[in-house]
């Protein structure tokens, strides 16, 4: 149960319109945007970014990557409400399944490209606080992507950094659309991935 509850979608003032277009963008309404809604300049910010860093079509980085690189910052983070949303919203931007459940053996895992190795790798150590992102690790990065690519790859880091820390505090509810989903698809979870 969370420990502040979702207003309901009447009651978000400022950032109804920005809801409801995330909304049309996953299917429904994300209880964690209700939520920071109780400070409309706040969910306004963090749908800016949203639309910004992870849903802009205009994105230097493949979209199936973008949020594979959000998964893998919110599974090392442990954030169960962003790991289910990075899942679907995956899976609905052309991440295979194949993909989404070996994601945690990506180091050895022929499903994954070298390119997809070094970005998911700086996702599992950059999106860690501190930071443990090697040199080694920024330059394998540079090997496959541009100047651009790599903004666009932290950016999507540092966003899901923001979003698992707050939903975690906040113990965000998944809802009932996305927990349907990741019943249908055999969704492993933070806690199930370690173990």
């Amino acid at each position: 149960m969370p420990y502040i509850a979702p207003l309901a979608i009447e009651d978000t003032q400022e950032a109804a319109g920005d809801i409801a277009w995330l909304a049309s963008a996953t299917g429904f309404t994300a209880n964690s945007m209700l939520t920071l809604s109780h400070r409309p300049e706040i969910a306004e910010a963090v749908l800016g970014l949203i639309r910004a860093v992870v849903r802009n079509p205009n994105g230097t980085v493949d979209p199936a990557l973008r949020w594979m690189v959000a998964h893998v910052t919110s599974l090392s983070n442990g954030c169960s409400y962003c790991s289910a949303h990075t899942f679907k919203n995956g899976a609905d931007n052309g991440v295979p399944q194949d993909k989404l459940d070996e994601i945690w053996s990506f180091e050895t895992s022929d499903l994954f490209s070298d390119a997809e190795r070094a970005a998911l790798r700086v996702a599992l150590t950059g999106g860690q606080c501190p930071s443990y992102a090697t040199p080694e690790d920024m330059a394998e990065l540079r090997r496959h992507f541009n100047d651009a690519q790599i903004v666009e790859i932290g950016a999507v880091i540092a966003l899901f950094g923001f979003n698992n820390r707050w939903n975690a505090l906040n113990e965000t509810d998944v809802e009932p659309q996305v927990t349907e989903f990741l019943e249908q698809n055999n969704f492993r979870g933070p806690k199930e991935m370690r173990e």
